[in-house]
């Protein structure tokens, strides 16, 4: 008999327990329903950093929110993930506080190249080969990148063909990126390029290219010291550098 009212008495004590945990339960829902989602915490203000490209319209038409709405209503995973639906969007980081302002750092995609969309538009593509714009009949200053697929819509990526042409260019510095008026895949395969001083620099095969652009920043300290430009650089063996005046 003892033993079966300690038994109730147990499954009474657990009983209350399991009542306290669903009063709480109830207790913190109706919180945050009613002052979670309730003009006591709204969005009073959202700040956008890191835009180069990009214009705060453009940003804002993408948020899914705005200032007033409900602060724990802001989905914070879907608006990164509609802000990076944006082409020149490469990251986002999306902070709220209960002052009731939102913080977005942007980060933007940075182009380095150019690659035609169809004669005479050229496309700004990214280091990943992420398609930033649509054709420009006037484009800035970038390396063009040539014999390879067209370049798609703003938001896609170029396609595989274009990959050796990125890399070569990402294992550059700056400084010799900038040099580059133009690389383009021949049809025999070899890589070729062409600087802002109409120097020709042949590259061969895909194999190699750190080593083939060590070479090539030498001869053209070598050539620079020398105070010559000859037409014709080939790395293609980067071991046995070839300059030639044809």
């Amino acid at each position: 008999m003892f033993s079966g009212e300690g038994k109730q008495r147990g499954l009474l004590r657990v009983g209350k327990v399991s009542v306290w945990i669903a009063g709480i339960f109830v207790v913190v829902t109706a919180c945050y329903l009613l002052i979670g989602r309730s003009q006591l915490l709204d969005v009073e203000e959202v700040k956008v950093y890191g835009l180069h490209h990009l214009t705060l319209d453009e940003v804002h038409r993408q948020f899914g929110f705005q200032t007033g709405d409900p602060l724990l209503s802001v989905d914070k995973e879907l608006a990164r993930n509609e802000l990076e639906e944006l082409p020149w969007v490469k990251s986002v980081e999306i902070d709220r506080s209960w002052g009731g302002t939102i913080e977005v750092a942007i980060s933007e995609h940075k182009p380095v190249a150019l690659v035609m969309t169809e004669p005479n538009h050229w496309a700004l593509v990214a280091d990943d080969g992420a398609v930033l714009t649509s054709g420009l009949t006037a484009p800035p200053e970038l390396p063009r990148l040539s014999g390879v697929r067209a370049a798609g819509s703003p938001g896609t990526y170029l396609s595989s063909d274009s990959s050796a042409l990125l890399a070569l260019l990402n294992a550059m510095s700056l400084e010799l990126s900038q040099s580059f008026s133009s690389i383009r895949r021949e049809a025999d395969g070899d890589i070729v390029g062409t600087l802002v001083s109409n120097q020709e620099v042949i590259f061969g095969d895909d194999q190699r290219l750190a080593a083939k652009i060590i070479a090539l920043s030498a001869v053209l300290d070598h050539l620079d010291a020398e105070n010559r430009t000859d037409k014709k650089i080939d790395v293609a063996v980067p071991e046995v550098p070839v300059v030639r005046d044809e």
